[in-house]
């Protein structure tokens, strides 16, 4: 399948990008690489493959879960603008909720 100069044009549109006529001939070839690249993936036997989720079935390592100091509630919150009972008071962003002021 080959990407017309106009569908490309439509594309790029709807992404909200503006192609010079320069960028137009180099993003077709690539756009039908790709294309061509997907048209092969398709034709592939994929008969008796598992599904996978990721390619290496290794587990991110994890820390030991240590327990540490950490900062006092005084000094998390010193530096906020606004604080009352130990939390941060933020403005509202959803009706029906308070701002706590």
């Amino acid at each position: 399948m080959e990407l017309s100069d106009r569908e490309i044009l439509h594309v790029a549109r709807l992404a909200r990008l503006r192609l010079t006529a320069d960028e137009l001939q180099p993003l077709r070839q690539d756009l039908n690489r790709v294309l061509d690249y997907v048209s092969q993936l398709q034709r592939l036997d994929l008969d008796g493959v598992e599904p996978t989720l990721h390619a290496a079935n290794d587990q991110a390592p994890l820390r030991e879960d240590v327990e540490a100091a950490s900062l006092s509630v005084a000094e998390a919150t010193k530096n906020g603008p606004k604080v009352a009972q130990h939390m941060f008071l933020v403005p509202r962003i959803m009706e029906g909720g308070s701002d706590g002021e």
